[in-house]
């Protein structure tokens, strides 16, 4: 079925980023969120949003009012009844969104659900679905206008026709969908979970984030080392993520959440947002070590360049047990890491590179 009518549930970062992709893809939206000050804050970073992909010659400027104009704020997720694809952009809870799903289901009968969760089970956001074969998973990356992967992840139950309908719409918006297994952090966020947690292993007063992210960027070729990413990211944010893999596989030792990244969290420490992370922040720029970061380092450890490759092979490790337990093959890993990340190369050709 051809999707037309999108609407998007949940108006942060993600959900506008979304809802403005599809905006300059000529698709109408609805946009919802409980929170009348979300919605307003969305209508602001769409507004902002379209008018610089103006000035970048992305849309033409004679067209940023008409744009604007196929948004609609709604006040009431009945209001997303003629919808054809919903897209569940709330926050990472498993209760929340199955609940939302459970609604969703009764106010659109005929819409495909998707969910942006990020690490989340799609089986069981799906199970109070009425019709769980209209739910799957799609997985923008932030920032979704620029991004250009996409993760489609099909449930047991989603149907080869909704399955078919939300690939087509994916690639119409200029996206590369690639299928990944309903797994734990599914492609990205579980081949990548290593970066995050191997690098904080390695950090000392020897070696530093900052010169491990420098390392990474001189030698790996990288747009951005470990700690800049977490920062970007927000701590918060990726140690959730962390904590939902790392429970749901079993609570394997390697992906073991780190006391350094758990210590900033709760000290409110959170990145680029608070101004704190791994690095100070002034005007959303780095402005230099955070020393609360510096203080709990050890005193020994590898120099920059093996902490970087020894970063990097946990990242090659576990694309290789990501492998072996069917969630995408080697190709499809290599694709998707290179497109959400901006690597100059996924980790299976890291891996070839090395052996050279």
């Amino acid at each position: 079925m051809p999707i037309r009518k999108v609407a998007v549930v949940g108006a942060g970062v993600m959900g506008a980023g979304i809802a403005q992709l599809c905006l300059q893809k000529g698709i109408k939206v609805s946009l919802y969120d409980a929170s009348p000050e979300a919605s307003c804050g969305a209508a602001g970073r769409i507004k902002k949003g379209i008018e610089e992909a103006a000035a970048r010659g992305k849309i033409a400027s004679g067209d940023i009012a008409r744009i604007l104009g196929s948004v609609s704020y709604v006040k009431s997720l009945s209001e997303l009844s003629s919808a054809d694809l919903i897209i569940e952009a709330v926050a990472e809870d498993l209760a929340a969104k199955k609940s939302l799903f459970e609604r969703l289901g009764r106010i659109a009968p005929g819409a495909i659900l998707a969910t942006n969760t990020s690490s989340l089970s799609v089986a069981a956001i799906a199970e109070g679905a009425a019709a769980p074969e209209r739910v799957l998973g799609l997985h923008f990356f932030n920032p979704p206008v620029a991004t250009k992967l996409v993760e489609i992840v099909r449930a047991p139950k989603t149907s080869a026709d909704a399955f078919k309908a939300a690939r087509d719409f994916v690639a119409s918006l200029g996206k590369i969908p690639i299928q990944a297994k309903d797994k734990p952090g599914f492609i990205v966020n579980r081949v990548m979970r290593p970066y995050y947690l191997a690098c904080q292993r390695l950090v000392s007063k020897r070696c530093p984030p900052a010169l491990l992210d420098h390392a990474a960027r001189k030698t790996g070729g990288v747009p951005m080392g470990p700690f800049e990413l977490m920062d970007l990211i927000g701590l918060d944010v990726n140690l959730a993520i962390t904590k939902v893999i790392y429970d749901s596989l079993g609570r394997p030792e390697r992906l073991k959440p780190q006391p350094l990244q758990e210590t900033l969290v709760a000290r409110g420490h959170w990145g680029r947002k608070t101004g704190k992370g791994f690095y100070l922040y002034a005007d959303g720029k780095i402005a230099g070590e955070n020393p609360e970061a510096l203080s709990h380092l050890s005193e020994l450890g590898p120099p920059p360049e093996e902490a970087w490759d020894k970063t990097i092979g946990a990242v090659i490790l576990e694309a290789q047990l990501a492998h072996d337990t069917g969630i995408a093959s080697r190709e499809d890993i290599d694709t998707a890491i290179k497109l959400a990340m901006n690597f100059p190369r996924g980790p299976f050709e890291w891996r070839q590179r090395a052996a050279r």
